[in-house]
């Protein structure tokens, strides 16, 4: 939908803060709110799910031609005749009285007008024809997290959500009987895994615990299990009311292999079908040697994609992007990154950032990324994510051969420095060498090509018209890159 909602927002003269944000995962806790429509009347979300209802949230805006083109379709009407509240307008006498529907205008920047479509910034008439509620109030937006229109998200009782998207009436009500309900007295149930899934050192087991009972929940055992062992536990106290969550910590795993893990609830409880969960967890992969490649492909939207590598102690060792977009769907391959790691058998994280929220895979080209080492061993790879991706490896103890043809030996002295820095550093390439200095907020403050002289370069940068702070001396040829980081004291 990104494509679409980036041409539209042009058209109509609209902005809005929230097209940055990431819409909220799948198997989020809905936040609650009491809204009234455009009639007056007013509705509580967490109430009609403790009523039993599943409510379908269709968050759209009156210029969105996708969005019309499914309120067009008649698939909510049909979800709502047939599964709405019994006694309200155009619910069918013969409905399973299961599922609420609720039309949410969420641009801020329309109107009354629009919506009865007579305004100027409008695909028609919204209202006639629509007997579920409609709502007109941005401030959802925020909360849920809009990202582009129409997002349509499904509710059920135990408040997790599910990003649905603008399927048919048939595929909201076979939704509707995977939700989880609350049942019995004393009864916790385990709604998701997380914690980090791979780690160069032990792994902390983090999940949600939420009260499916009708008594608050004030104890849990749950353990982590790997096959018929117990290798974690923890003796939860606390207190939830029915629905109420929290985030758990188990204990730590130290995986020496891939392993399927499962965590479950071992204490009495009133319902088993909920206790438990699997989850594969697994140790960082250790490069061949100490020099990696980054290769990234975007998809069209190429200027929402960023990434950055950092070492240990969160210092940025290298980092890409934003890059070109296209005019079409499809992918550009951009040109590999070679990073000369400095740590020998250190930790090193690898994130990927989407600015839109969607990833690299979402239907405008397959775009994707991978760290690979000297030997072409894929360390971390990815595409299909929402705002960020990536994860840690291992680096490896000794420079590979292609070091040779590489530059090495960064120095940058005194560090840190008030005016004049020496950038030192061996050329190996045989191609004209660039450095450059790089704020970190990714903006280049100062480049200079040095040629492409061998041996050991000594290079004199005045920071004298820079602010103080943080900077990457990125030392490039072609492909290959190395970088130190620098603090510049005034």
């Amino acid at each position: 939908m990104k494509k679409t909602l980036l041409t539209l927002l042009v058209l109509a003269g609209v902005s809005s803060a929230n097209t940055a944000n990431a819409q909220l995962p799948s198997g989020s806790i809905a936040p609650d709110w009491t809204l009234s429509d455009i009639n007056g009347n007013s509705y509580n979300l967490y109430n009609l799910l403790d009523n039993g209802y599943t409510v379908i949230i269709d968050m759209n805006a009156t210029w969105c031609p996708p969005c019309w083109s499914y309120h067009q379709s008649g698939e909510l009407e049909d979800l709502w005749v047939n599964h709405g509240p019994a006694g309200q307008p155009g619910v069918s006498a013969t409905t399973t009285d299961d599922v609420y529907v609720f039309m949410v205008e969420s641009d801020g920047s329309t109107n009354a007008a629009d919506l009865a479509g007579t305004g100027t910034n409008t695909e028609g008439n919204w209202i006639t024809g629509t007997d579920f509620p409609i709502i007109d109030d941005a401030s959802l937006a925020s909360p849920y997290a809009l990202a582009y229109y129409p997002t349509v998200y499904s509710v059920c009782a135990n408040r997790q959500l599910t990003e649905v998207g603008a399927i048919s009436a048939s595929a909201h009500y076979a939704n509707v009987g995977s939700c989880v309900s609350a049942s019995g007295t004393n009864n916790g149930g385990l709604l998701s895994y997380n914690g980090e899934t791979a780690s160069c050192s032990a792994i902390d087991v983090v999940v949600t615990l939420q009260n499916l009972g009708s008594a608050n929940l004030t104890a849990a055992t749950i353990e982590v299990m790997d096959g018929g062992s117990s290798v974690a536990s923890v003796n939860w106290t606390g207190n939830l009311a029915t629905y109420a969550v929290e985030q758990v910590t188990v204990g730590q795993v130290t995986p020496s292999a891939a392993t399927n893990y499962t965590i479950e609830i071992t204490s009495a409880d009133d319902n088993a079908s909920d206790n438990s969960i699997s989850q594969t967890l697994a140790p960082a992969t250790a490069a061949s040697s100490l020099d990696v490649s980054v290769q990234i492909e975007t998809d069209a939207y190429g200027s929402e994609t960023t990434w950055e590598l950092r070492d240990a102690s969160n210092a940025l060792v290298a980092s890409g992007g934003p890059y070109n977009d296209l005019t079409a769907a499809g992918t550009t391959v951009q040109t590999p990154v070679s990073v000369l790691l400095t740590s020998p058998a250190d930790c090193h994280t690898f994130t990927v950032f989407d600015s839109w929220g969607d990833g690299m895979d979402a239907g405008y080209g397959a775009g994707n990324f991978a760290v690979k080492d000297a030997a072409g061993n894929t360390l971390l790879s990815g595409g299909d994510f929402a705002d960020e991706d990536g994860g840690k490896f291992l680096s490896g103890t000794t420079p590979s051969a292609i070091e040779e043809n590489a530059i090495n030996g960064l120095g940058v002295y005194p560090n840190p420095f008030t005016t004049i820095a020496t950038v030192n550093f061996n050329n190996n390439t045989g191609i004209d060498a660039i450095i450059e200095v790089v704020n970190m907020v990714g903006q280049v403050v100062y480049t200079e090509n040095v040629g492409n002289a061998s041996g050991l370069q000594n290079v004199t940068i005045d920071g004298t018209s820079f602010t103080a702070g943080i900077y990457m001396i990125n030392v490039k040829a072609g492909a290959v890159l190395t970088s130190e980081r620098v603090v510049l004291t005034k």
